[in-house]
């Protein structure tokens, strides 16, 4: 536990504001050459990673998890420090929150390097994964707009950590239905929501965009976008809800295992309903 709690707070401090994103692209890359995973970065630095314990047969998919690396704060020192606060249901936990050197809260970014941290941390664990890391997602996702389609020829569906708090899920943005409700896909991905520590407060929302978006309108798989335990997101006084983060990561991985390895069709567009399903 300690270790990644360490291994978070490490990623959390790398400043990564929108089109000055460098140092997190080139943190990934390090971390997959030490880890021996495949990756490539594309003309746009999207980063593109494959892990594989050994050979696939012909109708093998992967799964892909994916996360943004930009974050909308300016490029300041951060020093991440360990705090209280709470979650979305009033509980004190351990968090973290990042400050300069003045003692001036700068963000943390936890919108979305909860999101790299979970990715980075699944391939890891996984035997098996694919995982995407794109750049300027927060002005428009102008990273994931530009995917490299020959790296997702095999890939199922596709898991974000991009949700604030412990609570939301997009199944719409924008316009564009993300999975269709009446699906394997959605039975396992709300069987393992419907198992987690916050199941009670779990509610499918319509949002903006996010990069789940871009690749729901280039590719026909099925997509779906998660919390990751950040809070006040965009604001100086953003934080980041350790267990939220944890929870967050081991939801994406029971719905990884209940989903296997095929191929998860977005069967037809239906009718959006935003209630908290019991």
């Amino acid at each position: 536990m300690e270790q990644n709690l360490n291994f978070l707070k490490e990623i959390l401090s790398i400043p990564s504001k929108t089109y000055q994103e460098e140092r997190m692209v080139a943190y990934i890359a390090n971390w997959m050459v030490d880890n021996n995973i495949e990756y490539e970065i594309d003309i746009n630095n999207n980063i593109y990673a494959t892990k594989k314990s050994g050979d696939i047969p012909k109708d093998f998919y992967f799964p892909c998890v994916i996360s943004h690396t930009d974050t909308v704060h300016n490029i300041d020192t951060i020093n991440v420090c360990e705090e209280h606060l709470k979650n979305a249901q009033g509980e004190t936990k351990l968090s973290l929150k990042a400050y300069n050197d003045r003692g001036l809260p700068t963000g943390i970014g936890g919108d979305d390097k909860c999101g790299v941290f979970a990715c980075l941390t699944l391939l890891k664990e996984l035997p098996y994964l694919k995982a995407a890391f794109f750049v300027s997602e927060e002005t428009g996702c102008h990273g994931s707009k530009r995917a490299l389609p020959e790296f997702f020829e095999n890939v199922g569906y596709v898991i974000q950590f991009d949700a604030p708090e412990n609570w939301m899920v997009s199944e719409e943005c924008s316009g564009t239905v993300l999975f269709n409700r009446e699906s394997e896909f959605f039975d396992k991905c709300n069987q393992a929501l419907m198992e987690s520590p916050t199941a009670k407060s779990v509610r499918y929302m319509v949002h903006p965009y996010t990069d789940v978006y871009a690749l729901k309108n280039l590719f026909d798989f099925s997509c779906i976008n998660i919390s990751i335990g950040y809070y006040n997101y965009h604001t100086a006084n953003e934080y980041v809800v350790v267990e939220d983060v944890y929870n967050g990561i081991e939801t994406g991985k029971k719905m990884i295992n209940l989903l296997g390895y095929n191929l998860h069709y977005k069967i037809a567009k239906n009718k959006i309903h935003k209630q908290l399903l019991s």
